[in-house]
């Protein structure tokens, strides 16, 4: 690959990511992304501009699923607060893998992706399930791409 990015996923703009699955075995998850963006003014990027990555792999080194948290339907009441009477159902171990997995070989939209408590990462995604968050620490990750596609699709939409 050209482009290979070492534990810097704040170089990257995942909304609107797809991720499909390449390989899922002993801690190492492997995804394929489309419409995954970096930053202008990274390492990786020396473009004036967001740019899109034409496709691209991700490799999660020593990945540890911890939870797979359903969506759940919002209502907004009449004074525009949003609420839930849907019970919060958050799967752990065997379970969340069986759902993550069968989540992730449909492919995956992410709505976002950051840190949380410091080291765990998290994933808003919609796939067969319309919403849910998978909670994860990983050790390293490791971004490989060969080329750039065009300027990210939200610089020319401000």
């Amino acid at each position: 690959m050209k482009y290979i990015s070492i534990d810097k996923l704040s170089d990257f703009e995942f909304h609107d990511a797809v991720f499909t699955l390449e390989i899922f075995a002993n801690n190492c998850l492997k995804v394929k992304a489309e419409y995954l963006n970096i930053h202008k003014g990274t390492e990786q990027n020396s473009y004036e501009t967001d740019m899109e990555i034409a496709s691209a792999f991700i490799t999660f080194e020593g990945f540890n699923l911890l939870s797979y948290e359903q969506g759940r339907a919002w209502k907004q009441d009449e004074n525009g607060e949003f609420y839930t009477t849907d019970p919060l159902i958050i799967y752990r171990d065997d379970s969340a893998h069986c759902r993550f997995l069968e989540q992730i070989k449909s492919g995956l939209t992410i709505f976002d992706l950051g840190i949380k408590e410091g080291i765990t990462c998290f994933i808003d995604a919609m796939s067969r399930d319309p919403f849910f968050t998978i909670c994860f620490t990983f050790k390293s990750v490791r971004v490989e791409w060969d080329e750039y596609k065009k300027e990210a699709w939200y610089t020319s939409h401000k």
